[in-house]
């Protein structure tokens, strides 16, 4: 085509585009008639460019007529206006044809600014070019054979692709092509964003519903009414039914006890029938918005009956409308064996067998009510054996062992059947003696039970002479209820002791004042920071990838002149509860920040320091500014702090506790979930809270090597926890066995007893050094062959 008859062409175009925009516009007004003003700015230009291309092959068609257009000027502003303010990339292309009329290429008649930012060239560099000359399209790829057959058959072209042309600013493009004449009218979109979110959608969606189909416990989802919508593996195997048999088929509620379902409505209402209960005694504190969590018994399709603990929660929309439910459970039969061998050991003493403490606390209250109920009396004997401490530093715990086993025989012979027996720490018994007539008949068993551990016991061919200090409080005489039973008993004997020992003293009133709050344990847990009775021990961590020492959890002692080493699982819970807890944390804060400091200038390396935080801590409204000071007091590294909290924290909804974790991150301290597993965890909290670390709870450590579905949970946990970028450290691993387990699944860190057990800061360097001459002593091969 000659230049001149090409310009002649090229006006005739544009005047019949130019002239065909009233039509679109127009178009564009029918269509705000129809479907009101809301029309947005968007929908109106994208109506107008759709209406513009219909428009001109109307246009065209009245030129060849003969029919003249008129307000070309108005239509030409018109369609730049409308062109121009496109979100997308709009441009009009004509066909290039060859000698035997075959389409060659477009020709570039207009494009958009869209165009121009999309392609990174201007306007006037592109006008007059051809598509395949600036675009990475050529006439033997199949999108250029597509253009070509919708100038063929008319056919508009609606398609998406991928786009790896380097000049395009853009991976992704949506085209929309319309014939127009012997050209086209192309409109290309962006959704690169849109592409991106979809594809990581669809990776957040498998990866949901791996974590659904792996998980090691049942998962049942249900809709409002209770019909069962989807089911895991682990729900099948539990339950004994195929997925296909239940789902949309049957209520959740089939597989429950129809007598529990009813006594457990009668519970919530005592006017509950037959016809009132069912699923709604499932969901009844899930239905409003918090999780119902309760032992069922699970009727199998076989018609076994299993317990399980149920965990019910709501499913809301966006809107907050409970949509169904979703319903977790597991296998209990286990853990309720366990439990009770957990029991036993919780309320026995594992040395003597005699009953333990939490027990003796039961049976004492159990005597004072049947005493009160038939008027008769109870006494309760305290029993210390005299310089016990001496004989176990002089001989050793074993030989200090055999005496305790020996004295508990031997009070046990002096006694009835009747009477409790118990041990409740250290060298200290208790005698519960229910049915006592008359304080002659208490003196008699007091005066017998000292005579009867009067004799000497033969250990490890020693002879030694062991004698006992009594203290005896009776009820209704000195004391109303079993706590002050048994807190009278205590003072009265220290009375015997202070007299002298090997003795009996009966409580009485005029000791009250003197000595009835004095040796509590309360009291002495609000001098041992003056006293300087605490420390604090530190347990190595190390890295399971290169065996390397990587930090230290501090962990707070407290020993007494006469109580001796207190388990922290007793001392704890009582500074809690009076509060003693903000003054000893802050000790125990500020010399685990100096302490851990000084090891790692000893060292040379830049131990990690754990260090835990109560929930009471977090009342504090200085938690944060005293963590600030301890870390500039001692010079620890922010990085180097790892405050634990537990999982259950993060079961509270609490905005203070958020803030501060917040501000403490801002501090640059990072954040570890102290026994993890042993809750019930959403994922968003661990999301929500910025979790580093998570420690795995010993209890699942140590029962992953025997135990199938304890070595599912640790896995799950690794695995959920590496997929959230965060680091797990396995807590209380005692054997090369455990170890082993672990370092299959990749698991990050350890610690334990295996590795080493808490030691003071004098001896901790040691320790380390120990390790690290012989690593194979405490990590198997081939980590241990890293350690240098």
């Amino acid at each position: 085509m000659k230049a001149s008859a090409l310009d002649s062409h090229r006006s005739w175009v544009w005047k019949t585009i130019l002239s065909a925009i009233p039509i679109s516009l127009a178009v564009v007004q029918l269509w705000r008639l129809n479907h009101g003003a809301e029309l947005g700015r968007m929908s109106t230009v994208l109506i107008a460019l759709s209406g513009t291309a219909v428009a001109v092959w109307a246009l065209w068609r009245e030129y060849g007529r003969g029919e003249k257009i008129r307000g070309a000027e108005l239509a030409h502003s018109q369609f730049l206006a409308a062109a121009e303010t496109s979100l997308d990339a709009f441009g009009l292309f004509e066909s290039v044809r060859d000698e035997a009329g075959k389409i060659v290429d477009f020709q570039i008649l207009y494009i958009n600014a869209n165009v121009e930012r999309l392609l990174g060239q201007s306007r006037s560099e592109l006008l007059g070019q051809t598509l395949c000359s600036v675009t990475p399209m050529k006439p033997t790829v199949p999108m250029f054979g597509r253009f070509c057959r919708v100038i063929e058959t008319g056919e508009s072209l609606n398609e998406e692709f991928p786009v790896s042309y380097e000049s395009v600013k853009a991976s992704w493009l949506q085209t929309q092509v319309v014939k127009l004449g012997d050209g086209l009218a192309i409109t290309f979109k962006d959704i690169s964003e849109a592409k991106s979110a979809q594809e990581r959608y669809a990776q957040l969606a498998e990866f949901t519903d791996s974590v659904f189909q792996n998980a090691p416990f049942s998962i049942i989802a249900t809709d409002l009414e209770g019909t069962i919508t989807a089911m895991n593996a682990q729900a099948e195997k539990l339950t004994g039914y195929r997925c296909e048999e239940l789902v949309e088929k049957a209520s959740l509620t089939a597989l429950h006890d129809e007598r529990e379902l009813l006594a457990r409505a009668i519970a919530i209402d005592t006017a509950a029938t037959v016809e009132k209960y069912g699923f709604e005694v499932l969901t009844a504190g899930a239905a409003d918005g918090e999780m119902e969590e309760r032992e069922w018994t699970l009727i199998r399709r076989d018609g076994s009956r299993t317990p399980i603990n149920l965990a019910v929660r709501a499913v809301t929309t966006e809107g907050g409308e409970v949509s169904g439910f979703v319903s977790i459970a597991f296998d209990i039969t286990d853990r309720r064996q366990m439990m009770e061998y957990v029991t036993h050991l919780a309320t026995h003493d594992q040395l003597t067998g005699l009953t333990g403490r939490a027990l003796l606390q039961d049976k004492t209250v159990e005597a004072v009510e049947q005493a009160r109920r038939y008027g008769t009396k109870v006494a309760v004997f305290v029993i210390d054996l005299d310089h016990f401490k001496r004989i176990n530093d002089s001989l050793g715990h074993s030989a200090g062992d055999q005496l305790l086993i020996e004295a508990a025989r031997r009070l046990t012979r002096s006694v009835r059947s009747t009477d409790v027996v118990a041990r409740v720490g250290g060298d200290e018994f208790v005698v519960v003696m229910p049915d006592i007539t008359s304080v002659n008949d208490v003196e008699q068993c007091a005066a017998n039970l000292v005579a009867r551990l009067a004799p000497e016991i033969s250990i490890d061919e020693h002879l030694m002479h062991v004698t006992a200090s009594v203290g005896i409080c009776i009820y209704p005489d000195f004391a109303s209820d079993a706590k002050h039973l048994l807190k009278r008993a205590d003072s009265a004997m220290y009375a015997a002791k202070e007299n002298g020992r090997n003795q009996f003293q009966i409580f009485s009133e005029s000791m009250l004042k003197e000595t009835a709050e004095r040796l509590t344990m309360e009291h002495a847990l609000r001098h041992a920071l003056v006293n300087k009775e605490l420390s604090m021990h530190y347990q190595p961590q190390i890295s399971l990838t290169t065996g390397a020492v990587t930090g230290m959890e501090a962990l707070l002692r407290w020993t007494h002149p006469k109580l001796g080493s207190v388990s922290p699982s007793q001392f704890i819970p009582l500074a809690e509860e009076t509060g003693l807890i903000v003054p000893i944390g802050e000790w125990a804060f500020l010399t685990a920040c100096c302490e851990g400091r000084a090891l790692q200038v000893e060292l040379g390396v830049d131990l990690t320091v754990s260090i835990n935080l109560s929930p009471r801590q977090f009342q504090q409204k200085n938690l944060v500014p005293m963590v600030e000071s301890a870390l500039l007091k001692s010079g620890l590294s922010a990085e180097c702090l790892q405050i634990e909290i537990t999982e259950n924290m993060l079961m509270v909804s609490s905005e203070h506790v958020l803030d501060k974790l917040q501000r403490m991150r801002e501090l640059g301290v990072r954040i570890s979930i102290d026994d993890f597993g042993t809750g019930f965890c959403s994922f968003s909290y661990l999301l929500e809270y910025q979790v580093d670390r998570l420690k795995i709870d010993q209890s699942f450590v140590r029962k992953a090597v025997a135990d199938a579905n304890a070595a599912a949970v640790v896995r799950t946990i690794i695995a959920m926890s590496h997929g959230l970028n965060i680091k797990v450290v396995a807590e209380g691993v005692e054997t090369d066995e455990q170890m082993r387990f672990l370092l299959r699944r990749r698991c990050d860190e350890a610690q334990g007893n295996f590795i080493s057990r808490p030691v003071a800061k004098a001896e901790f360097s040691g320790v380390v050094r120990s390790y690290e001459d012989h690593p194979s002593a405490r990590i198997p091969e081939p980590v241990a062959g890293l350690v240098r």
